[in-house]
């Protein structure tokens, strides 16, 4: 009988001697070149600061700081996107020292970066990518035809930046933008815990003052950073924290709310869920309860999952609102949107009946981005614009950008439906989060288009539903196909 050969198997990794595969050089393309700007400026900066000039003290300083952020972004991006994340959701409104710039919105520029120097991980177009870039162009065409000084431009750039991020999110690696995802979470967990501290224990409202140097220090208009709500038991301190505005904190929350629950499992998704909640709820923002209440009817009515689980989802909102309204504060404010003595109610209903006269001449291309009601503290406060994001999306660009906005709200329904209807139940969670937040906080208030830290919040959470990156138990992250590629 005939001796069998037996060959051995290749090595995976290696080659057919079994020798170890050498290591791989990753190659710097072309396409990265405007990743190198910085590393430029580090070096034009040295040049100065060995020139007899003043401002040579102020380039040496720069060459160090830029050269470390050349190194952080070629060898280590996931501090560029990790730290971003986590200042978003932390302290939105902190600003970079002596410049009147949130600290969330220069970090972009370092997001574009590294993006573009490792590459993007995703080169096809969803159908709500296209809408968000026919934003950009109506939006840019209306300021193009009402600019009429620096500070449109200043406010244009400002909202492009933050609504620019969409794009440079889903072109992550799957793995970096779950990273991103999390620590979003992580660092709304950390400013709502710091916010509810506050709550109890600084009823003066004077620790954030003590952080003037990022901006912390400015009263605003009413002379403090306490913001209330008047009941018929008196005055309630509302949540701000790090916030400073209990509206921008009910959005910023709420988003971090819905992907904690998409994107943990077990006692970590508990912890962090419950301090995202109890910091929702005490913001007292009936349009980020109500979304966050609707997302989980939604959930519940159109996610896929077993009958006990969708009774379990229903039976613990309906314990979470009964205990939410054993609080008489809670539960005057949250009744009170359906009496006619309601002033937010009332000032919302002349702002719309007042609409049509404020547009006159102004439908095609709107009042501007630097409209003094947006600009000027004291303006804005004292104006009564529509509190609506696609009616102001209007009032600010024109017909087209609001008919663009409108788009990026259907299609993403689509999206987010689609998702609902695929199991696991957590895929459909960024889904049933966005069409809640669309129906009820984007008609309800408009930070969103006015805020550049919440404008950056609603992208990323467009940014989450279009790849919807949930951690599924029975399935490797990397392998999931992204929900959106219409």
């Amino acid at each position: 009988m005939a001796a069998m050969t037996v060959r051995p198997a290749p090595v995976r990794g290696g080659n057919q001697t079994g020798a170890p595969a050498p290591p791989r050089i990753r190659r710097v393309r072309v396409g990265s070149v405007p990743a190198a700007a910085p590393l430029l400026a580090a070096v034009a900066a040295g040049l100065l600061a060995g020139m007899p000039d003043p401002r040579g003290a102020l380039a040496a300083v720069a060459v160090p700081i830029l050269a470390a952020a050349v190194v952080v972004v070629v060898f280590a991006p996931r501090i560029i996107y990790g730290t971003t994340a986590f200042m978003l959701g932390a302290a939105p409104v902190m600003v970079v020292p002596g410049v009147p710039l949130p600290f969330v919105l220069a970090m972009v520029f370092a997001v574009w970066g590294t993006v573009w120097f490792h590459g993007p991980a995703r080169n096809r177009v969803s159908g709500t990518e296209i809408a968000v870039a026919a934003l950009i162009v109506a939006s840019t065409a209306g300021l193009v035809m009402t600019a009429d000084g620096p500070e449109h431009i200043l406010e244009y750039v400002k909202w492009v930046l933050a609504t620019s991020l969409v794009f440079a999110l889903i072109r992550l690696p799957r793995p970096d933008l779950r990273l991103f995802g999390r620590t979003f979470v992580y660092g709304g967990a950390t400013g709502t815990a710091l916010a509810l501290a506050l709550l109890a224990f600084d009823k003066s409202g004077t620790f954030l003052n003590k952080l003037s140097p990022i901006g912390y220090g400015n009263t605003g208009t009413i002379g403090t950073h306490l913001r209330f709500y008047e009941s018929s038991m008196g005055s309630v301190v509302r949540l701000t924290g790090t916030y400073v505005d209990p509206n921008i904190a009910g959005i910023i929350i709420f988003v971090a709310a819905i992907a904690a629950i998409a994107m943990f499992r077990g006692a970590p998704r508990l912890l962090l869920a419950s301090i995202l909640l109890a910091g929702l709820v005490m913001t007292l923002s009936r349009a980020a309860i109500f979304s966050f209440v609707l997302a989980v009817v939604v959930l519940a009515a159109f996610g896929a999952m077993s009958p006990r689980l969708r009774a379990a989802i229903a039976g613990g909102a309906v314990t979470a609102a009964v205990a939410a309204a054993g609080v008489p504060s809670i539960a005057e404010r949250i009744f009170s949107s359906f009496s006619s003595d309601d002033k937010g109610s009332a000032d919302r209903s002349a702002a719309i009946a007042d609409y049509t006269s404020t547009m006159t001449g102004r439908w095609w291309f709107g009042h501007g981005f630097g409209a003094p009601e947006f600009t000027d503290e004291v303006i804005g406060f004292h104006t009564n614009y529509v509190a609506n994001s696609p009616l102001l999306t209007i009032y600010r660009g024109g017909l087209l950008a609001g008919a663009a906005f409108v788009a990026i709200l259907v299609v993403g329904a689509v999206t987010a439906y689609r998702a609902l209807r695929r199991p696991p139940w957590e895929a459909g969670v960024i889904g049933a989060g966005f069409i809640g937040f669309a129906v009820v906080a984007l008609q309800l208030d408009f930070p969103v288009v006015t805020n550049p830290p919440v404008t950056m919040a609603f992208s990323v959470l467009v940014a989450l539903l279009i790849t919807d990156p949930f951690e599924a138990d029975h399935q490797p992250f990397e392998q999931k196909d992204h929900p959106d590629e219409s």
